[in-house]
């Protein structure tokens, strides 16, 4: 039997609900509003710390101000202090190259470098048709001066920004190979990244080799993947080894080759929601037997695609266990053209359900020879390469050539 209420009930009721609805809003307002004061106040005396600072400084301080030195370093500091070791602050100039990279173009003489740890720049790879290939540079050369500086008098990332410049202009460098003393004079260019190489092996392994993942890495993987399998190839060996990472938008037209329509990783964001980061949308399934090659040097976006081969594929993973970046990261562009890139999720491989930060492990361990640089490898000496021919050339019954 149903029961009717009065009028006045049914208003005292919705009277009731709205007071509790507008407690709850209140309280939560109330609570937002007094964070952002706290917020706020709280900056506001760390910037009248800095005022103080810098009266300080410029009444009294008896050298030279570099304005721009101390504006780019209270900002390092800020970035430093959110304890981020993925996070960095570029100036307009540095994420322009970035951008550039990632669009799988290089604006410059036609090398890469790292600080080898003295103060001077080792050059880690020299691209193919360039400026500095043509000058006879090599992969190990150490840079010590530019246009007749010598690093150890620059300030660090001095040097990295003194090897760029506009396309066309002449560069001096002064190289150390072998304990001998070698100058180059070299023309800065565009030059597109080779980011993808490959050949035929034996026994009909296709290999390629991923060193990052740009805007171009997609079309050039798809020209070495059909050129070698229209060559006769019937296994594939892929090495993204030292493949740092790049774009997670270059994996999917990757993937698409080889992984049907997949939902392949999920991020999850500060306020705890989960979206889709990867998915694949093709309805075919590749069948060739197939080896990922992998060591400490594969990072990120390297990692989610040799995951993503072995959960959703059935590829095995050869080498050894990867570096372990399962965060995600966001570059915030602002008005003066530079940039913040900080980290914004954490990233899951969907199948297996975790991906954590130490590494997805080999299927196969395999140890590199310690005493040879990964750039000086060669064929034979190259134990991870003749592992993964060794397990993929099982899968499929043929012995070794």
């Amino acid at each position: 039997m149903n029961k009717k209420i009065s009028l006045g009930v049914a208003i005292s009721l919705v009277a009731i609900g709205c007071a509790i609805t507008f407690v709850l809003t209140w309280a939560v307002s109330l609570n937002m509003y007094n964070s952002k004061i706290g917020t706020a106040e709280k900056y506001e005396g760390m910037y009248a710390k800095l005022r103080e600072i810098d009266a300080a400084v410029r009444n009294n301080y008896i050298g030279t101000l570099n304005e721009d030195k101390i504006e780019n370093s209270v900002i390092d500091g800020y970035v430093v202090g959110l304890d981020d070791r993925y996070a960095s602050y570029m100036s307009s100039s540095s994420y322009y190259e970035i951008q550039q990279a990632n669009e799988g173009v290089i604006l410059g003489a036609g090398f890469e470098v790292e600080d080898d740890g003295s103060g001077y720049l080792k050059i880690t790879s020299v691209y193919k048709g360039s400026s500095a290939e043509l000058n006879g540079i090599l992969a190990g050369d150490i840079i010590t001066e530019i246009d007749g500086k010598n690093l150890l008098s620059m300030e660090k990332g001095t040097a990295e920004e003194r090897l760029s410049g506009e396309v066309g202009t002449r560069i001096a460098l002064k190289l150390l190979r072998d304990g001998e003393e070698v100058s180059v004079n070299l023309i800065r260019q565009q030059l597109e990244i080779e980011s993808v190489t490959g050949e035929l092996l034996e026994n009909n392994a296709a290999y390629i080799r991923i060193t990052t993942f740009n805007a171009k890495t997609a079309e050039q993987f798809a020209n070495q993947l059909n050129t070698l399998t229209e060559a006769g190839a019937s296994t594939l060996i892929i090495d993204v080894r030292q493949n740092s990472g790049g774009l997670v938008s270059a994996l999917k037209p990757i993937l698409n080759r080889f992984i049907p329509a997949a939902t392949v990783a999920t991020a999850e964001y500060a306020d705890g929601s989960r979206k889709s980061l990867l998915e694949t949308d093709s309805d075919t399934k590749f069948s060739m037997p197939m080896a990922i090659l992998v060591d400490g040097g594969t990072a990120s976006a390297a990692e989610l695609f040799a995951g993503a081969l072995r959960d959703e594929c059935g590829a095995v993973l050869v080498g050894t266990q990867t570096y372990g970046k399962a965060l995600m990261q966001n570059t915030y562009e602002f008005s003066d053209g530079s940039a913040l890139t900080i980290s914004t999720a954490k990233v899951y491989l969907t199948r297996s359900g975790t991906w954590d930060e130490t590494g997805l492990k080999p299927d196969y361990l395999a140890e590199q020879n310690v005493d040879i640089s990964f750039e000086n490898l060669t064929f034979e000496s190259d134990t991870q390469l003749q592992k993964a021919i060794e397990v993929i050339t099982a899968t499929t019954g043929n012995s070794a050539a």
